[in-house]
């Protein structure tokens, strides 16, 4: 048996037919940064956002320094990531999808934007632009807002005499991510070798998150709508789940005692308290606070509780005919 042995000149012009870093993802990661850089923010950023106000580590405080407009002592880093970006459009092409179809179907409603003209206006499943009949027109949820308390933010979508159903919809797509996230239990299920369809069975009940920013939507939206449809699909092979969940305050009472803080404090100038879980500075959440040394009143240089009273008058040795004078004027 003869072994074919590759020299190194023709090793090397193997090498050169191909490339490690390849061509075309390259050219798609450009173009999802420059998508990602150029993209207008979708969140106002003087009022508080459901999808934060309903996790559990939220903090109202730093919500009312935000919107204060508090300088901010770090720099919050964005995760330009090809990955990351690419999981927030494989997210929104599934919400994508379903909204399509509903639209088709005749029972979507939310407001909707021209492409042609720019005109944005709330209807039931268009065909056409409203102001100039284009049908170059693309669906942009459900603005919902609380001016009182601050509050607002999207839904998902909302459905109109759809089988007998008028209400929310809130699409989820649900992957490593969100069960690491969502349900730790179930993520530590996973880590031990339970299969994806176990894990996927073993969703019964929206995530306590999507609950909660699924009520903070229908209160926002009372009377018209009183409960929200979740639609979860798994990243893993597709497969569906749906939930309905009727409308319930109590759910989401601390929550809006907390926001109804936020909105009385920018009133009157006096932060809300912190979470009970905020019992120090070094708190995890609170160490990558932009807003954490304002917090907790603490010296900008060696992280020391700084002084509520004036500071020391500092004066330099001179004769002490200057020294009689500075300390008078002091």
């Amino acid at each position: 048996m003869t072994t074919r042995v590759i020299r190194p000149t023709a090793l090397k012009r193997l090498k050169d037919t191909y490339r490690d870093k390849g061509i075309i993802l390259p050219a798609l990661e450009r173009h999802v940064m420059q998508q990602l850089n150029a993209a207008e923010p979708d969140l106002t950023q003087d009022y508080m956002h459901p999808s934060e106000m309903s996790k559990s580590e939220w903090c109202a405080r730093h919500d009312y320094y935000r919107i204060l407009g508090t300088p901010s002592e770090k720099v919050s880093a964005r995760n330009p990531s090809f990955r990351m970006n690419n999981i927030f459009a494989e997210g929104h092409a599934i919400h994508g999808k379903y909204q399509t179809w509903l639209w088709e179907m005749g029972v979507l409603f939310g407001d909707w934007r021209c492409h042609e003209c720019k005109h944005r206006w709330g209807a039931l499943s268009p065909k056409e632009c409203q102001f100039c009949q284009s049908t170059d027109i693309s669906y942009i949820e459900v603005p919902l807002r609380h001016k009182e308390y601050r509050v607002e933010g999207h839904a998902d979508g909302a459905v109109i005499d759809l089988e007998g159903y008028t209400g929310l919809i809130e699409i989820k797509s649900i992957g490593m991510r969100s069960l690491a996230f969502e349900a730790p239990r179930l993520y530590h299920l996973y880590e031990q070798g339970m299969s994806a369809d176990e894990i996927w069975f073993g969703i019964k009940r929206p995530f306590a998150t999507h609950l909660r920013q699924g009520q903070l939507y229908l209160w926002m939206s009372q009377p018209a709508y009183d409960s929200i449809v979740f639609i979860y699909e798994s990243k893993f092979h597709q497969q569906t789940k749906e939930f309905l969940v009727r409308y319930n305050k109590k759910l989401i009472e601390p929550i809006l005692a907390d926001a109804r803080e936020v909105s009385h404090g920018l009133k009157s100038g006096v932060a809300p308290n912190r979470p009970p879980w905020a019992e120090s500075q070094a708190n995890v959440v609170c160490k990558s606070c932009p807003f954490r040394r304002t917090c907790w009143n603490m010296g900008a240089r060696n992280g020391s509780p700084s002084s509520t009273t004036q500071p020391t008058l500092i004066i330099q040795r001179g004769d002490p005919a200057k020294r009689r004078r500075a300390l008078r004027k002091a």
